[in-house]
């Protein structure tokens, strides 16, 4: 814990540009206003305010850190195949990609050297090799200390007995004016048209719909939006259960939509072995779901935002088939449910003129055409900035 007496000393393990701007400026202000901490109470209350806050800030960035690094204790003495080092390096790499770890942590450092010793190690053996872990003892003591977690025969002990001050209750409600001026951490924008269709996503129970005319081209609109997430590094799942896998309208729309450098991010199946489980099981291990459609999961729409809330760092992007009234078949549910409803509109039967519309958007504008065929925005269209929808 950071406090007015070890200040000095503790923020130099802080990567003060990784702060955000509110705490930057307590930062600045605590060097110029903290020999008047005895002498001023509005000085008094500030410094602790800031000083609460940034403790809060760095125990969030820490206790993610420090699990990763109590699990890398509890391998001491434990032999390790190669598989299961890299299945926690792998964790370890999504955690920070994610930014669950980041550089502000004052743990960071520990993090990026035990990363780099079982990279080592992964790199050099065989794939049915295993390792004993060794830990030597100064490294072992300064995991613990800096954790402030032991390990004793695979139990976490607290380091130190000493009890800790109770903690000030947390209000339920931030002023806005603390609220942090700059984008979120986890915005990020698709590459072309596609991010000017869809605006600054944030990757927190971002579902995407798709629902539009019998031959509109969803499904191909889908192809093309995995692609662009592909770009990005995301690894892309689609379950194609209205489509089998093997079918040569997969391989066209393959050739067509999917950029070559990206399909080793993207894979494709047209089975649901354990049911709906199977969706929830891939959610796991992908960044993006595609189901194309809905309908062939034969669950209820409830289970739409159910989904997006149990896994809500993976983007779902899902297609909806429409009832001979122009519904969603199985109810209108997941249309508010999702942070954009994009539909596909068929123009006429040569497919060449059919667009994708945003009819709602959390995230940017609505009523930007989009040309499925071209692949770009229809320029002639004036988008209208949505204020609603939320």
């Amino acid at each position: 814990m950071i406090s007015v007496n070890n200040y000095s000393e503790k923020i130099q393990g802080v990567n003060l540009q990784a702060l955000p701007k509110v705490l930057l400026e307590g930062h600045e202000f605590f060097l110029e206003a903290n020999a008047w901490y005895k002498k001023d109470q509005t000085v008094t209350e500030s410094i602790d305010l800031y000083i609460q806050k940034l403790n809060d800030h760095l125990k969030q960035r820490n206790d993610a850190a420090r699990k990763f690094i109590t699990k890398f204790l509890r391998m001491h003495n434990q032999v390790k195949t190669k598989h299961q080092l890299g299945l926690y390096i792998k964790s370890l790499q999504k955690a920070i990609l994610e930014k669950s770890i980041r550089k502000s942590s004052l743990l960071a450092r520990h993090i990026a050297k035990i990363q780099e010793v079982l990279i080592n190690q992964y790199n050099t053996l065989p794939d049915n090799g295993q390792v004993k872990i060794n830990i030597n003892d100064s490294w072992k003591k300064e995991l613990e200390l800096a954790s402030e977690i032991k390990v004793l025969n695979g139990i976490d002990t607290a380091v130190s007995e000493v009890p800790s001050k109770p903690k000030r209750k947390k209000s339920l409600f931030d002023s806005m004016n603390e609220i942090d001026e700059r984008p979120s951490e986890n915005s990020f924008r698709l590459a072309g048209d596609l991010g000017m269709l869809l605006g600054d996503l944030e990757r927190f129970e971002l579902a995407i719909t798709l629902e539009g005319d019998q031959g509109g081209g969803k499904t191909r609109f889908s192809y093309q939006l995995a692609n662009a997430f592909a770009v990005l590094d995301m690894k892309v799942a689609i379950f194609s259960l209205e489509i089998g896998r093997k079918s040569d309208l997969v391989r066209r729309m393959r050739e067509e939509y999917l950029e070559a450098e990206n399909r080793n991010n993207i894979f494709i199946t047209d089975q649901l072995p354990d049911g709906f489980d199977t969706i929830r099981k891939a959610a796991n291990d992908f960044d993006i779901i595609v189901i194309d459609s809905w309908n062939k999961l034969h669950v209820k729409s409830s289970e739409f935002d159910r989904l997006r809330k149990e896994f809500p760092n993976t983007i779902f992007i899902i297609i909806f088939q429409r009832t001979t009234q122009g519904t969603i078949r199985g109810g209108t549910a997941p249309l508010f449910d999702a942070g954009i409803n994009l539909e596909v509109v068929k123009v006429d039967d040569t497919f060449i003129n059919n667009y994708a519309v945003a009819t709602k958007n959390r995230y940017g504008a609505t009523g930007i055409q989009y040309n499925v065929t071209q692949q770009k925005i229809i320029d002639q269209f004036e988008p209208e900035v949505n204020g609603e929808g939320i």
